[in-house]
C-alpha cells in the first residue's frame, strides 16, 4: 500500500484517470493482472493529486498463473467434481490450481486476501455462499467468479444452475406418482439454493392446490447425515406422516431411507424419495436414489474458462450462466 500524508480517496482517483475504483483496488494491492498503462495512469493521476507512490512503483511479476479454488469445507462430496472440472480446464489454459477449504465472511475476509498475497494467486472461484460487503471487497482486489453459489444482483459473473426450476420439477414428479404428503429436507437458509430449492418446493403444492404445511419442511443447519436421519425418523413416526420426501442433498435422500427402514417403512411402497446433485451416493444406495443431476464437472470447467477470460482482459463484458438439470429416475420412486 502507497505511503501518503492524506487518505487515499480511491473516488478522486478514479474522476482524475478515469480508470474504475476496482482497477484502482488492484493497482494499490499490486495485483498483477492490470495492463501497465492502467497501472501507470492511475500512478500518475496519484502522483497529480500529492500521493506518495514509491510503494506502486516496483510491479509485480506478470508471471503468476495460480488460480485458487475455495470451498467451505472438504466434508461434502459434492464438490469433488466441480473441482475436477475447473482443475481441467485450468490446465487446458496453462495454468496452476490450488484448493482451499475455508469459510470466506466478515471476520475471515483480510485473513483470506493475506492468502492471496502469499501465494500471489492470478484469479479465485469460490463455491462459498458471501456476504455482500465480503463479495464486493474481494471482488475489488482480484478477478473473481462464482460458483453454484452466487448474488445475481451483483455485476460479478458465475456459474450456476436454476435451483427453483430443479426443484420444482422434482415435486411434481412426486405429485405425479400420486404422492400427497410430501416433506422437505432442506440445508441452511444463507446459502442460495437452499432458498431457491424452498421455492421451487412451494411452488409445485402451490399449482397442484396442495396445502403448504410447515412441519413437512424439515430446515438443518448443516449437510449432516446423522442430524437428517433423526429428523425424518421423528416426521416419520408422526400420527400424520408423509408418504413421499423431497431433499435438497442425496445425503438426505439417503437419510431418509434409512429413517424408513427404522420406522419399518418399505421406499418406495411407503414413502417415495427425491435427492439433489447426483453425486456417487444416490446410486451406490439400496434402493438407488432418484435425484435431480446437477452438472457438476461442467460448473467448475466453466466457471474456471471465465475467470481465465477475466484474468486475460479486464474490459471483458460481465457473464454468467445458468447450465441445465437433469431428473434421474431411480429405485425410489419406482410406481407401487
Amino acid at each position: 500500500m502507497a505511503k501518503e500524508t492524506k487518505k487515499i480517496t480511491y473516488s478522486e482517483i478514479a474522476r482524475r484517470s478515469g480508470i474504475s475504483i476496482a482497477t484502482i483496488s488492484r493497482v494499490m494491492n499490486n495485483s498483477s493482472n492490470v495492463k501497465d498503462e492502467t497501472r501507470k495512469a492511475v500512478i500518475d493521476a496519484m502522483k497529480e493529486l500529492g500521493y506518495d507512490t514509491s510503494a506502486l512503483e516496483v510491479l509485480p511479476s506478470k508471471n503468476n498463473n495460480l488460480i485458487l479454488f475455495n470451498i467451505p469445507s472438504m466434508d461434502n462430496p459434492f464438490y469433488s467434481p466441480i473441482i475436477q472440472g475447473a482443475k481441467a480446464a485450468a490446465l487446458r489454459n496453462g495454468y496452476n490450481m490450488l484448493l482451499n477449504a475455508d469459510p470466506i465472511d466478515e471476520p475471515s475476509i483480510n485473513d483470506f486476501l493475506s492468502l492471496l498475497k502469499k501465494t500471489d494467486a492470478a484469479g479465485v472461484i469460490a463455491t462459498n455462499c458471501m456476504p455482500r460487503s465480503a463479495l464486493l471487497k474481494l471482488n475489488n482486489t482480484i478477478p473473481l467468479v462464482q460458483c453454484c453459489e452466487c448474488i445475481p444482483s451483483l455485476d460479478i459473473p458465475f456459474v450456476t444452475i436454476d435451483d427453483v426450476t430443479a426443484a420444482k420439477n422434482a415435486v411434481e414428479y412426486l405429485i405425479s406418482l400420486g404422492r400427497k404428503r410430501i416433506a422437505f429436507i432442506n440445508g441452511p437458509l444463507q446459502y442460495k439454493y437452499a432458498q431457491d430449492r424452498l421455492k421451487g418446493y412451494l411452488a409445485a403444492l402451490d399449482e397442484a392446490n396442495f396445502e403448504r404445511d410447515s412441519s413437512l419442511i424439515l430446515q438443518l443447519q448443516e449437510i449432516s447425515y446423522d442430524m437428517a436421519v433423526s429428523a425424518a425418523f421423528q416426521l416419520l413416526n408422526t400420527s400424520n406422516r408423509p408418504d413421499a420426501f423431497f431433499t435438497s442433498s442425496d445425503v438426505y435422500a439417503a437419510a431418509v431411507i434409512n429413517a424408513g427402514r427404522k420406522s419399518g417403512l418399505s421406499v418406495p411402497q411407503d414413502i417415495a424419495v427425491v435427492g439433489f446433485d447426483n453425486i456417487d451416493l444416490s446410486f451406490m444406495c439400496t434402493p438407488s436414489i432418484t435425484t435431480v443431476n446437477q452438472p457438476k464437472f461442467q460448473l467448475g470447467f466453466h466457471s474456471c474458462e471465465m475467470l481465465i477470460k477475466r484474468i486475460c482482459n479486464e474490459q471483458l463484458p460481465i457473464s454468467s450462466m445458468y447450465l441445465n438439470t437433469e431428473l434421474i429416475i431411480r429405485e425410489t420412486t419406482q410406481k407401487v
